[in-house]
């Protein structure tokens, strides 16, 4: 009998569906096609993905109300003494365009240990008057602690990845302020051994910090029962809360192929390899696959799914609507 409910977002889904179709360059993408064609496609506005998963636990504005900096810290267990703010530094790669800057894909510019060991002393050294501490770095970004409050509203990384980061940088009353940190922190990135290293090595160099996430606790945490849930996502900041909340979160490789049990929340918050063709092959083959199995063996009780500014919906009954054909991709796409 079908008893989960299962919500997956999938954010960079149809931006790459719309610039491989512009390429004329679609790989197969049979398990889409077919859930596409069981469930019911709705357009509309593009969504806040964080938000609109966690909407069944009480997710509006959660990223306001719950900071991914103390939250990674409280998850992880990492502690300072006295007043202040935590907030996160994902290493970036800004790349220019011919009038702005924009992000890279975030997987590009990734780090060793040893590399974000390195590069976190060397700002530690610069800025050690004080107003601001390396204090760890976990799940591949640094969390920073601010001697004071910080009233700074941001954007998490992902968001600015391929657009214009003018758009999307620090606002509020110290916004000004941590615009100026990341830009020094640029400068002490430019042509640092690290880069220079990663560059002979053909990778991207990571010549920025992303900071977002501000705050000095976790004042307002959902409701709604979100232990009750499965958490399995790629994003930091959503299985850090999982785990402050209770619930059983995990990266997205544990979601595994089988069909989840209980009710779940998925997000795979980025492409997972580096070119597009590959993976959309990839999601399709995994995790998309995976889910069409489960509808066709009527292992759940509903599937909603979230790709950009598309949402597709579908329930129990799906697997005895034999005479449904797959939809097009096109279809995603408007």
């Amino acid at each position: 009998m079908a008893t989960s409910q299962v919500r997956v977002a999938l954010p960079w889904l149809q931006a790459a569906l719309a610039e491989m179709s512009a390429n004329d360059a679609l790989p197969a993408m049979h398990a889409l096609h077919w859930l596409g064609g069981r469930g019911r496609l709705v357009s509309g506005e593009p969504r806040a993905w964080r938000d609109w998963l966690l909407e069944p636990v009480g997710g509006t504005d959660l990223l306001a109300r719950c900071p991914a900096g103390p939250v990674l810290a409280l998850a992880n267990a990492v502690t300072a003494p006295g007043p202040g703010c935590w907030c996160v530094a994902q290493p970036v790669h800004f790349a220019a365009g011919l009038d702005h800057l924009r992000l890279a894909p975030l997987a590009q510019a990734t780090l060793t240990e040893e590399d974000a060991s390195t590069l976190g002393a060397l700002v530690n050294s610069h800025f050690s008057t004080g107003e601001l501490t390396v204090a760890a770095f976990v799940e591949g970004a640094w969390l920073l602690r601010f001697d004071r409050p910080i009233d700074c509203s941001t954007q998490p990384p992902d968001a600015a990845v391929g657009r214009n980061v003018r758009d999307f940088m620090p606002a509020g009353r110290d916004g000004a302020r941590i615009r100026s940190l990341m830009n020094e922190i640029q400068m002490l990135l430019h042509e640092h051994p690290v880069n220079q290293r990663r560059e002979r090595a053909r990778q991207l160099p990571v010549n920025g910090w992303w900071l977002w996430g501000f705050g000095d606790g976790v004042a307002d945490a959902p409701g709604g029962g979100v232990n009750r849930w499965r958490l399995h996502s790629d994003d930091r900041w959503l299985r850090a809360l999982g785990q402050a909340l209770g619930s059983d979160s995990g990266d997205i490789t544990t979601v595994g192929s089988d069909t989840p049990r209980g009710d779940t929340l998925i997000a795979l918050s980025q492409p997972p390899a580096a070119r597009v063709e590959e993976s959309l092959a990839s999601v399709d083959a995994g995790l998309l696959s995976m889910l069409a199995s489960s509808v066709r063996a009527g292992r759940m009780q509903s599937l909603v799914l979230l790709a950009g500014s598309a949402t597709l919906h579908i329930d129990w009954s799906a697997r005895f609507r034999f005479w449904r054909r797959p939809v097009a991709v096109s279809q995603w796409l408007t």
